[in-house]
């Protein structure tokens, strides 16, 4: 039976990474790997770096506030991947309805739900990771089914779906070339305001590999056909965000000019003129956490509607609109607003980018 019961405090910043342990999880799947992690946490998609040493990872993660993970199956690419190793599913706690996530406590609620269903499922998991948000649960093949799976990408992917319907884990988490977070690594969503969380193994793992015909046996008559829910998505935004560069006008910004005026205009009316937060929908600023009175490290007070010249409190004027977009662009996305959630987030990437206030 798997426990909840880490015995640990995982926002606790003592935690230490452990490569020892990491790679003990890592050794169950025969396989080489790749190591990822992002640069600038804030652009997942531009900023990935990729490595064989999961030293460089690890160093990453508590070095530069990286997040970090592996391609469970080995391969960048679909034809980098030779064998399937294992079955998996990310369980999920998703985001309110305002796109943020839940609390802890409402989190805990979703995970004894999910660990029951875990305990209940007659082939056991061979790793259960803890993470902030949920469960991630690998089913390691042995070496007959290694055999008997081999590169049949059809096969494999029923037993993803079947899965994924079985647990109600993330649909958008199940490609062969998936990324999974290593374990007793850091989770880091800071510029969302969240505390770093320690990642684990939950206690009742042993990494013993299971026969894929007894996981094809516990999901008969399960359905394959997949229902996408947006706030259990971990890449829905991310899909979204490509999609928009295709749309890049002349301008190349990935929205078109009229759009980026509405948007600007909102964020800094009547520019030049004498200006007020009357002319600024106040509940707005206050729904992402953004003061009308003072703006972030300012201890004097900074009406948004100044027009913007970086010098002084302009510059942290700035900072602040970039932290707007950031935070405005995940609840745009799960108002199914999703272009202008993209093109939020890239002009926040794109001021962050020139005038060096990220």
């Amino acid at each position: 039976m798997f426990s909840d019961n880490l015995g640990f405090n995982p926002f606790d910043k003592n935690n230490c990474t452990s490569i020892k342990n990491s790679a003990r999880f890592l050794d169950s799947f025969k396989q080489n790997h790749i190591f990822v992690y992002n640069g600038n946490p804030r652009k997942k998609i531009s900023s990935m770096s990729h490595t064989d040493r999961l030293t460089e990872a690890i160093n990453a993660n508590n070095s530069n506030g990286s997040d970090v993970y592996f391609y469970v199956n080995g391969g960048r690419k679909m034809y980098a991947i030779n064998q399937f190793t294992c079955c998996f599913c990310d369980m999920d706690a998703g985001r309110d309805n305002e796109g943020k996530y839940f609390k802890p406590s409402v989190v805990m609620q979703h995970k004894k739900r999910f660990l029951e269903k875990i305990n209940n499922f007659p082939v056991k998991p061979s790793w259960v990771i803890d993470t902030r948000n949920g469960y991630q649960c690998y089913w390691i093949f042995d070496d007959y089914s290694r055999k008997l799976v081999g590169k049949n990408k059809t096969y494999w992917n029923g037993l993803q779906k079947k899965l994924v319907n079985y647990f109600g884990g993330d649909p958008r988490a199940i490609k062969a070339n998936q990324i999974y977070r290593v374990p007793y690594t850091w989770w880091r969503k800071g510029w969302e305001k969240k505390a770093s969380y320690f990642t684990s193994i939950l206690p009742g793992s042993t990494g013993q590999p299971i026969s894929v015909t007894d996981l094809q046996s516990a999901l008969t008559g399960q359905s394959t056909n997949i229902v996408i829910d947006p706030a259990k998505c971990s890449d829905e935004w991310y899909k979204g965000y490509a999609k928009a560069y295709k749309k890049a006008d002349e301008n190349g910004l990935p929205v078109s000019v009229d759009v980026a005026k509405e948007i600007l205009q909102q964020l800094n009316p009547n520019c030049g003129q004498k200006n007020t937060m009357d002319s600024i929908d106040k509940n707005v600023w206050k729904n992402y956490n953004i003061s009308e009175q003072k703006v972030y490290g300012d201890s004097n007070p900074v009406s948004p509607g100044t027009c913007l010249n970086l010098d002084g409190q302009q510059t942290k004027l700035l900072k602040t609109v970039v932290e707007y977009l950031n935070q405005a662009s995940t609840a745009l996305y799960f108002s199914n607003n999703r272009f202008l959630s993209s093109a939020a987030k890239d002009l926040a990437n794109q001021l962050s980018d020139q005038f060096c206030v990220g």
